[in-house]
């Protein structure tokens, strides 16, 4: 996809629909482990919900969200392959840039670095 190699993110309401797309995807995708496949689900969903655009500033959610959205794209697209050392250090660095002013979508945001640290990723 386009827009998933391009550096800069989207807009973030575009990106939340993108995470509920994928939510959804992920809980009628058929060749992830059912515990995996919920979990990712739930995570996406939720981050969708939970970006504060009211603390953060746009731009950072939108880098949070995007990197995490590439992330659980990256997982539900291919399972057996393993996320790039450089996506999962984006999501890390993005995750530090939100959490002062954005605790909860980072704290959602960390939840899915354990879902990687889980699958050994």
């Amino acid at each position: 996809m386009a827009s998933e190699s391009s550096a800069t993110p989207q807009d973030p309401t575009q990106i939340q629909a993108r995470l509920r797309e994928l939510a959804q995807t992920l809980r009628e995708a058929k060749h992830l482990d059912p515990d995996t496949q919920r979990e990712l689900a739930e995570l996406a969903d939720e981050l969708a919900t939970s970006g504060d655009f009211s603390k953060a500033s746009s731009t950072e959610v939108a880098q949070l969200l995007d990197t995490s959205a590439r992330v659980i794209g990256t997982l539900h697209q291919s399972p057996q392959t393993p996320v790039p050392a450089t996506l999962r250090q984006r999501l890390a660095e993005a995750i530090y840039a939100t959490e002062a002013r954005a605790p909860v979508l980072a704290g959602v945001a960390h939840r899915l670095l354990d879902v990687l640290a889980d699958l050994g990723i």
